[in-house]
C-alpha cells in the first residue's frame, strides 16, 4: 500500500456497487457486505497501516541519520553534463570549496586543443569531480556485490579524495607545461655550467627539470588541503593506525611508483615485498591501487572519464560504456595472490575496439591533430619570453620565475599558475619586458599567423616500405631531424626551383615535434595485462596480445620564419625535398645495418611476463645510426612513406605516398 495516498481521497478510490449486490445483508444472507459496510472498515485498516509504516519508517530514518555522519552523508549533488547528476559526501564539499581547488576552473582540460575545437573549452575542475565521482561509484559499488573484500568507509574516502585531488598540481595549460619544463631541463643539460658552476650541480638541476610531473605538486598541494581540513578528516575517521595511513594512501592513490610494482610483479614479489614501497594499505587491499592510476593496465576511471568529457566536449560521436565495467568489474586474486580488478572475459573486444581505440583516435584528431602541435609550439615559445621577465611572489615573499615556482611547488606561487593569469598579462600587455611576448601571442595565436608544416611522417612499422628482415625502425629524436634536414636543405635547391634564389634557413627555425600513437602503456597492449574472469569468478588469466595495432610513431617538422620574413613557398618545398631524402635514408641505413648485423641492442627482443614470450621492444635511435643518415646514398627505387607537407614538392608523387626521385 502506498503511503503517498491521502486518506481523504479513500472514498473516491472505492467504486460504486454494482446493481446485483444492492439490498444484499452480508454473507449470512448469502451475499457479501454492501459497500457502504466494508467501507468504514478498510478505512480503519489502511489507517492502522498507515500508522505503523511511519513509525517504522521514522524508526530507520533516525538510526540511519544517527550511524552516518553528517560529512558522509550524499548531500552534494552537482549535475554534470556527462554523467548527469551526481551524489557524492558533504565531505567532497569541502574540498572543492577550497582556493586550491577552485583554481582548476581556470586551467583548460585540452589547453591549445580549444583553438581548433571551439567546443573544447572545459576545465580540470569539472574532470576531477567527474572522476571523483567514478571512483566513489566503483568501490561503493564492489562493497555491495562483494562484501568478503572487507571495504570500510576509510578505504571509501581515501579512493573518493584520490579522484577528487589526482589533478590538483596542474600548472596553466595542462600537460604542455610540463613539456615546457621539461625543454628547460634539456635547455639546461645542452648549455652546460656557467663560470664557476658546479657541472655535478647543475646536472641535478636539469634533472631536478626532466623528471617534474604534475602529479609531484598533486601531493605537495594535498599535503596543504590534509592540513586545513585536519579537523573534517578527523571527524569522518581517516588517521593512521594498524590497518593502514589513509593520508599516505591518497597520495599513493594519485601516483603509485609504477616502476617499483611493476617489477615486483614480474618477479613474483609482489605480495611478500608489497610493504617495501606501499604505505597506505596492505597487499589484500592492492586492488585499490587499480581505480585511479591503474599501475598494472592503465584501465581507471581517470581515463573513463576523461575519454568520454573530451570526445563530448570535441564533438566526437565516439564513447566507451564505463557503465557496464563498474557493474561487472570484481575482485580476485592473481597467480601470485595479489587482488586484483578484474573485468569479465566476454568484455575484452569491448574494452580494445571502444576505449583504447578511442585513445588512439582523441590523440589523432585532437591531441596531436597538427594544428594543435603548431599552436603549443608557439606557446612554448611564449612560456619561455615570460618566463625570462615574469616574477610571481612565493612564500616568504621571494620572488621566483614560473618554472622555479613549478620545480619547487611553491605553496603560495604555484596556486598563482593558471591559464587566467598568463592570458591576462598577454592580453593586457602592462607587464614591464613582455612587449615581445605579446606581440608573438597577437601574431601567432591570435591572428593565427602559424608555423608552416615541413613534413608530417608516420613512422612506418615493420615491413611498412622496408625488409621485415632489419626489424622495428628506430625512433629518431627531434635534434637528430632537424640537423638531416638542414644538412640536405642546399643540395635540395638543385632540384626543387632552381632558377629560384636559395633563402637562408637558421637552426632556430624549426621545430620538430616525435609522438607516439599507442593504447597508453607504449609498445605493450594493456589487455595482456588485465586479468578477465569468467563464470562462476573462473580466473581466465592474461589475454593473447594478436588483436593489438602495433605502437605508431609520427614525426612532426615545422618551419617558424620570422614574423618580419613571410614564409615561401620555394623555401618550404625544398624543406620538404630534404627530409624526404632524409627519411629515405635513415630507412636505408637502418636496413644496411641490418644486413650487416650491426643491429643496436636495445632492439633484440625482450620477453614479459604479461604478454607471455611475445615480442615487446621500444626501438630507440642510437648515435651511430644518426650520424650515418647525414650522408647522402644512393636508392635505387621510390619508397611508399606516408609523409604528408603543407607545400610538397610533387604533388603527383605525394598523393600517392611515394618520394619523387633523386636527381643524378
Amino acid at each position: 500500500i502506498s503511503t503517498a495516498s491521502p486518506l481523504s481521497s479513500f472514498r473516491l478510490l472505492v467504486p460504486p456497487p454494482p446493481p446485483a449486490c444492492q439490498g444484499l445483508q452480508g454473507p449470512r444472507a448469502g451475499g457479501r457486505w454492501p459497500w457502504w459496510q466494508w467501507a468504514p472498515r478498510m478505512q480503519w485498516r489502511w489507517r492502522r497501516r498507515t500508522k505503523v509504516e511511519s513509525i517504522v519508517s521514522q524508526a530507520l530514518e533516525s538510526r540511519a541519520t544517527e550511524a552516518v555522519p553528517m560529512l558522509l552523508r550524499e548531500d552534494f549533488t552537482p549535475n554534470d553534463p556527462v554523467h548527469g547528476l551526481m551524489h557524492l559526501p558533504n565531505l567532497v564539499k569541502l574540498f572543492v570549496d577550497t582556493s586550491i581547488f577552485q583554481r582548476m576552473r581556470h586551467i583548460k582540460q585540452l589547453a591549445m586543443c580549444s583553438y581548433v575545437y571551439p567546443g573544447a573549452t572545459h576545465k580540470r575542475f569539472g574532470h576531477s569531480i567527474g572522476t571523483c565521482y567514478l571512483a566513489y561509484k566503483l568501490v561503493k559499488g564492489l562493497r555491495h556485490r562483494q562484501p568478503e573484500l572487507g571495504i570500510t568507509s576509510r578505504d571509501l574516502l581515501c579512493v573518493t579524495l584520490a579522484g577528487l585531488c589526482h589533478d590538483l598540481g596542474h600548472p596553466c595549460y595542462s600537460h604542455m607545461f610540463e613539456c615546457f619544463v621539461h625543454r628547460l631541463g634539456a635547455e639546461m643539460r645542452k648549455r652546460g655550467p656557467a663560470a664557476g658552476q658546479d657541472a655535478g650541480a647543475l646536472l641535478e638541476e636539469a634533472n631536478r627539470y626532466e623528471s617534474w610531473s604534475h602529479e609531484k605538486a598533486s601531493k605537495v598541494l594535498l599535503e596543504v588541503l590534509f592540513k586545513d581540513m585536519q579537523g573534517p578528516l578527523q571527524e569522518v575517521g581517516l588517521r593512521v593506525d594498524d590497518e593502514g595511513d589513509d593520508f599516505a594512501c591518497v597520495a599513493e592513490l594519485i601516483d603509485p611508483p609504477k616502476e617499483k610494482l611493476d617489477a615486483l610483479a614480474e618477479r613474483g614479489e609482489l605480495k611478500s615485498r608489497w610493504g617495501e614501497v606501499i604505505r597506505g594499505r596492505p597487499a589484500h587491499k592492492a586492488w585499490l591501487y587499480e581505480v585511479v592510476s591503474n599501475w598494472r593496465s592503465g584501465l581507471d576511471v581517470d581515463k573513463f572519464d576523461y575519454f568520454r568529457r573530451d570526445a563530448y566536449y570535441l564533438g566526437i560521436k565516439r564513447q566507451f560504456d564505463h557503465e557496464r565495467y563498474l557493474k561487472l568489474v570484481k575482485v580476485i586474486v592473481d597467480a601470485d595472490g595479489v587482488p586484483t580488478l578484474s573485468p569479465p572475459a566476454k568484455d575484452k573486444d569491448t574494452l580494445r575496439d571502444n576505449m583504447l581505440e578511442l585513445r588512439k583516435t582523441l590523440h589523432h584528431m585532437a591531441y596531436q591533430h597538427k594544428a594543435t602541435k603548431k599552436l603549443e609550439c608557439h606557446m612554448l615559445d611564449i612560456l619561455s619570453m615570460i618566463d625570462e621577465h615574469v616574477r610571481v611572489t612565493g612564500e616568504g615573499g621571494r620572488k621566483m620565475k614560473i618554472s622555479e615556482a613549478a620545480v619547487n611547488v611553491d605553496t603560495v606561487a604555484y596556486p598563482k599558475m593558471t591559464d587566467t593569469f598568463v592570458e591576462a598579462l598577454l592580453l593586457t600587455g602592462e607587464q614591464p619586458g613582455l612587449e615581445r611576448a605579446c606581440a608573438e601571442y597577437d601574431h601567432r595565436i591570435v591572428r593565427r599567423k602559424l608555423m608552416r608544416l615541413v613534413a608530417h611522417w608516420d613512422l612506418p612499422r615493420v615491413g611498412e616500405g622496408f625488409t621485415e628482415r632489419a626489424g622495428p625502425l628506430p625512433v629518431p629524436d627531434g635534434d637528430s631531424v632537424i640537423s638531416g634536414v638542414l644538412s640536405g636543405y642546399q643540395a635540395a635547391a638543385g632540384v626543387v626551383r632552381p632558377g629560384e634564389a636559395l633563402r637562408a634557413v637558421a637552426l632556430e627555425e624549426l621545430r620538430c615535434s616525435v609522438v607516439a600513437l599507442h593504447y597508453g602503456m607504449k609498445e605493450h597492449d594493456p589487455i595482456t595485462r588485465v586479468l578477465f574472469h569468467g563464470k562462476a569468478n573462473v580466473r581466465r588469466g592474461y589475454l593473447n596480445a594478436g588483436d593489438a595495432k602495433p605502437l605508431r610513431h609520427k614525426v612532426f617538422v615545422f618551419w617558424n620564419p620570422p614574423v618580419s620574413e613571410p614564409s615561401d613557398v620555394a623555401t618550404l618545398e625544398r624543406l620538404t625535398h630534404s627530409f624526404n631524402e632524409w627519411a629515405s635514408r635513415l630507412i636505408e641505413s637502418h636496413e644496411a645495418s641490418a644486413a650487416a648485423g650491426r643491429l643496436p641492442s636495445n632492439l633484440a627482443p625482450s620477453p614479459s611476463r604479461w604478454t607471455r614470450g611475445e615480442d615487446a621492444t621500444v626501438p630507440a635511435l642510437a648515435q651511430d645510426a644518426a650520424s650515418s643518415v647525414s650522408a647522402p646514398v644512393s636508392r635505387p627505387t621510390l619508397r611508399s612513406l606516408r609523409i604528408q607537407a603543407s607545400c610538397p614538392p610533387n604533388m603527383d608523387d605525394l598523393a600517392f605516398g611515394s618520394l619523387p626521385k633523386r636527381a643524378p
